[in-house]
């Protein structure tokens, strides 16, 4: 479940919107003035996005060895995570 609100509502009912992040596991979005900005998402989502982004840069570095081997031009780890919107 994904739930927006804007940022007025956010500081009046933080508490609450923490406790269902980390008791149902519900994510909420944060706007302000209409446009969204944030969210609060519970500590299990932030792991595993921690872990999908570890997982990402093994790829990216296994890429970047493969292709380090080729000949032609190479470009560095860094170019590669700019490339694909991540550096």
């Amino acid at each position: 479940m994904m739930n927006a609100i804007a940022i007025r509502e956010a500081r009046n009912d933080l508490y609450n919107i923490v406790n269902r992040a980390f008791s149902i596991n519900e994510r909420t979005i944060i706007a302000k003035k209409g446009k969204n900005v944030a969210a609060v998402i519970g500590l299990e989502d932030l792991e595993f996005l921690n872990n999908l982004d570890e997982a990402e840069d093994r790829v990216l570095a296994e890429m970047a060895d493969d292709a380090m081997k080729e000949p032609g031009e190479n470009i560095s780890l860094q170019d590669m995570k700019k490339h694909f919107g991540r550096g």
